[in-house]
């Protein structure tokens, strides 16, 4: 079979609009809430937490990982059936280290002192995308152990003086690639359970656990979105779990039995175009700060945060007119 008539039957496969639509509901809310941080007006509310504490925003990272697990999950098991295995490695690899390249060019910083490169989202997502490469195949318990070594190290370092490298690093830096690998690690191992006939139990018997877990446990070691604190990893699975598994079964698990959701809808395009979104939205946001004065008055700050979603929206509509779908 050749590699075109591969990928083309790759893309035919099976669609869960439950996936797309979250994704677009998280991208939504990445444009909104990333339009804010400028203003010195916003409640603290619709901002990231200090340094301990929890918000709806310290969130949306989270559920991202969350949904790129299970997008491995799902895209994984089908090429492995169709590519060699090693060209299925080098696809995720490059894939990767592509979204790693980006995410370094984005987030140069010039001054007059120099370039730095920083740490951001899109490294993240590339080192846990490795992360999960790395481990996907092994044994359901070795994978697990590799999770809670992660999770344990990094909360080790967080009582060390690289605790502050983390809690000033955007992301936690690379330490907090410890965290982060541990949290698509646990992720992808309640997403084995994708359209399993026992699916609720990994998703909701599994998410309770790993949240309350992260509830548990704060209480001597605290919820931390900047250090990415192990009760904030374990909780943050769960909630993601849980809501993801509520979108699914209300939208692809009912489907059957009421058709509450074409195939494409305004929602579910922003899903299917997340990479070229998430840059125009990155260059979108910086305009923003740059023509707006940080004391604008709340409801304008709100006002620029939702026009700056819907401009988002349009793009997106356009590109899936066209066709213009841009995938790693």
């Amino acid at each position: 079979m050749e590699k075109d008539d591969i990928n083309n039957n790759i893309s035919k496969k099976k669609r869960y609009q439950s996936i797309d639509i979250f994704k677009s509901l998280l991208i939504i809310l990445m444009v909104f809430v990333n339009s804010l941080p400028f203003f010195e007006n916003i409640p603290n509310w619709s901002k990231h937490s200090s340094d301990y504490g929890l918000t709806y925003v310290d969130l949306i990272a989270p559920c991202f990982i969350f949904i790129m697990a299970l997008n491995f999950n799902i895209s994984f098991n089908r090429r492995i059936k169709l590519y060699p295995k090693k060209e299925v490695y080098i696809h995720y690899i490059k894939r990767n280290l592509i979204l790693i390249g980006i995410g370094l060019f984005l987030y140069l910083d010039f001054n007059s002192t120099g370039i730095y490169i920083r740490w951001g989202i899109l490294q993240v997502l590339g080192m846990s995308g490795l992360i999960l490469l790395i481990t996907f195949k092994l044994h359901f318990i070795f994978r697990m152990s590799i999770g809670l070594i992660f999770i344990i190290l990094h909360q080790y370092l967080l009582f060390t003086y690289i605790g502050d490298i983390i809690f000033e690093d955007i992301e936690g830096g690379f330490y907090g690639s410890l965290s982060w690998g541990a949290m698509i690690i646990f992720s992808s191992l309640i997403c084995d359970g994708f359209m399993r006939k026992n699916m609720s139990k990994y998703f909701v018997i599994i998410g309770i656990t790993f949240f309350f877990i992260g509830i548990i446990t704060s209480f001597r070691l605290g919820i931390s979105r900047f250090g990415i604190s192990l009760p904030f990893t374990f909780l943050s699975v769960g909630f993601s779990s849980l809501l993801y598994y509520s979108f699914y079964y209300i939208i692809d698990g009912r489907k059957n039995k009421v058709n509450l959701i074409s195939n494409d809808n305004l929602l579910s395009i922003i899903g299917k175009n997340s990479l070229i979104l998430f840059i125009a939205h990155f260059i979108l946001i910086s305009y923003t700060f740059s023509i707006f004065s940080s004391d604008l008055n709340v409801i304008l700050a709100y006002s620029i945060a939702i026009i700056n979603c819907i401009i988002i929206w349009i793009i997106s509509y356009i590109l899936f007119h066209l066709k213009i779908f841009v995938k790693l």
